[in-house]
């Protein structure tokens, strides 16, 4: 299943409440194991099980899932 890009655009909202620094949305790639998402200063992994949850339930998405992702974040060079 293809999530709706909607879910991603508000996963990264979310994200960027918690840091604003990781950007704006430029561009995003599904895989077998979620979705990368891409802003104007990296780019993230986001797991598949959390696109579900986000899609079908957010208040699933625990402050340290949300956490997590921040800390994964990776900064463009």
């Amino acid at each position: 299943m293809t999530t709706p890009l909607y879910v991603l655009y508000e996963l990264l909202i979310r994200l960027t409440e918690l840091d604003p620094t990781i950007g704006d949305f430029y561009a995003h790639k599904y895989t077998d194991a979620g979705a990368i998402i891409r802003t104007n200063n990296g780019s993230l992994i986001v797991p598949q099980h959390i696109l579900e949850k986000q899609f079908s339930n957010p208040s699933q998405i625990t402050d340290a899932d949300l956490k997590q992702l921040v800390n994964e974040f990776k900064w463009s060079t």
